[in-house]
């Protein structure tokens, strides 16, 4: 299992990944997300998305020239301040491993190498909103529910 950035041409692989996370969200959860969605118009806008938001990082565990997982990661960066060593937080979102690659420790290997990534960048904090049934793994893998955040909703999604 190779870990490492999405590259030029996987695209797809990665749209049918988000295709296939939301039928699972709405199985499991009572969601709407593909209602009234067919899935080339889907990965047109997905790809789309991909091209026109490059700061998204997209790391990906691969088999060859398969796509076992991948995570998004979008990094923040921090007002600088007196004394101040970190340079940035960063978001976690859109985590996901294939089902037949679950419980292999695929996700776990591939968070840590973000972990790596993000630290040696000099990253304060990785933060996430985990699915109510992801929380156990996240907490397994050195996250905490430490800080409550506000939120202030701007749209009714």
């Amino acid at each position: 299992m190779q870990i490492r950035m999405l590259q030029p041409g996987e695209e797809m692989q990665l749209a049918r990944m988000k295709w296939l996370h939301c039928q699972e969200d709405d199985r499991d959860y009572g969601e709407h997300n593909l209602d009234g969605a067919d899935y080339a118009t889907f990965a047109a806008v997905f790809t789309a998305f991909q091209r026109a938001h490059p700061k998204y990082r997209v790391y990906v565990a691969a088999q060859g020239d398969t796509l076992a997982a991948a995570m998004f990661v979008y990094v923040i960066p921090k007002v600088p301040k007196p004394g101040g060593h970190a340079q940035s937080i960063a978001y976690l979102t859109n985590v996901y491993t294939l089902p037949e690659w679950r419980n292999q420790g695929v996700g776990t290997r591939l968070l840590q190498a973000i972990e790596q990534a993000l630290a040696a960048q000099r990253c304060e904090l990785l933060f996430a909103w985990p699915s109510e049934r992801s929380v156990p793994w996240y907490a397994r893998n050195g996250f905490r529910a430490e800080n409550e955040i506000m939120e202030c909703p701007l749209s009714p999604e």
